[in-house]
């Protein structure tokens, strides 16, 4: 398949409201897929005022520690959890001020367990 003619159906793709897409031919095949928009029911909820574990494993902190109120941005690394030999960055959902930390370094966490207690800004 000539890499224009790909281009145009990724760019189709993209810019349409499908969710999935296939092609297949002789010598090519493609399969792509993409979230679609969340639902209600998928959306953040900034009601709840603390940020949990997505996973059990080990808490560890970044570096720098994040203070008790102290300001962090959309994005920025609150702590680590190791699962599986595996380092997963928890980061803030929005931006917020951290008013309780429920883990010290090395503690064990279970999924759903409360990491931090904030208020969303």
């Amino acid at each position: 398949m000539p890499i224009d003619k790909l281009k145009k159906i990724l760019a189709d793709f993209d810019s349409s409201e499908a969710t999935e897409f296939e092609y297949e031919d002789a010598d090519f095949r493609v399969s792509i897929k993409k979230n679609g928009p969340k639902t209600d029911q998928e959306k953040t909820d900034y009601s709840d005022k603390h940020i949990l574990s997505p996973l059990v494993g080990t808490y560890y902190d970044v570096s720098p520690t994040i203070q008790i109120n102290e300001r962090v941005k959309e994005g920025q690394s609150l702590c680590i959890i190791e699962s599986m030999k595996i380092m997963n960055k928890i980061c803030a959902p929005a931006d917020l001020i951290i008013r309780k930390t429920y883990f010290e370094n090395g503690e064990s966490v279970e999924f759903g367990s409360k990491l931090f207690e904030v208020d969303y800004i």
